[in-house]
């Protein structure tokens, strides 16, 4: 076999071996953020310890401070994954007539989500109440977003000037999901009110809230 030859076989060998070390990264990852999940939905945060997850992964325990700087940064990344997923969400109701009942169905669907992610949207709550280097590192890496799906929804309602002069499609956006995040937080969690009641709160602040935005 020539040099070059070698060379080459040697070059294969070593982009192999490193496309199989990504697999395997990638697929210890998957299992520690699934392990995460369900270690600090059972345990919480301050129950849950890297051996906990390690052991429910089944990996090294090591890896998740090699992967994620430990287990707060397991946790960071399980909640941008849920938002990622929630920004990929497709909105399961049809177009409505007008923007109040576009905006009305909106909030519904993500109330009607919100009890897939309740548990560790306390956990994160908890831990940025208590814990400022948290707060701090949480506010860095989970995004607030004007969700795009709801902007392509109310789009056609500004093409029909249906809504007024100065207020862009953003700026709606993220008050719906300012107001969401208080409904969130103060009405489903720390007052545990019930769903239907949160749902009918939403619809009467909806009423008034397109009142001042849309052209009559």
């Amino acid at each position: 076999m020539s040099d070059t030859s070698q060379l080459k076989t040697v070059q294969d060998e070593s982009a192999d071996s490193q496309k199989g070390k990504k697999r395997d990264r990638s697929a210890s990852e998957e299992r520690l953020i699934a392990a995460g999940i369900e270690i600090f939905s059972k345990h919480g945060y301050d129950g849950s310890t890297t051996k906990l997850i390690a052991k429910k992964a089944d990996v090294n325990e090591s890896l998740i401070g090699r992967y994620f700087d430990g287990k707060e940064g397991l946790l960071l990344t399980i909640v941008e994954r849920f938002i990622e997923e929630m920004r990929n969400e497709e909105l399961d109701y049809p177009p409505q007539e007008n923007l109040e009942n576009e905006l009305i169905k909106y909030v519904e669907f993500k109330v009607g989500k919100s009890h897939e992610r309740d548990c560790l949207g306390k956990i994160i709550i908890c831990q940025c109440l208590t814990d400022n280097k948290f707060r701090k590192k949480a506010l860095e890496r989970i995004p607030m977003f004007a969700d795009p799906k709801l902007i392509d929804r109310m789009a056609r309602f500004q093409q029909k000037g249906q809504i007024r002069d100065g207020m862009t499609l953003d700026e709606i956006a993220e008050e719906i999901e300012t107001y969401l995040h208080g409904a969130f937080l103060f009405d489903l969690i720390l007052s545990e009110t019930p769903e239907e009641e949160v749902v009918k709160s939403a619809r009467r602040f909806i009423g008034h809230y397109t009142a001042g935005i849309t052209k009559s």
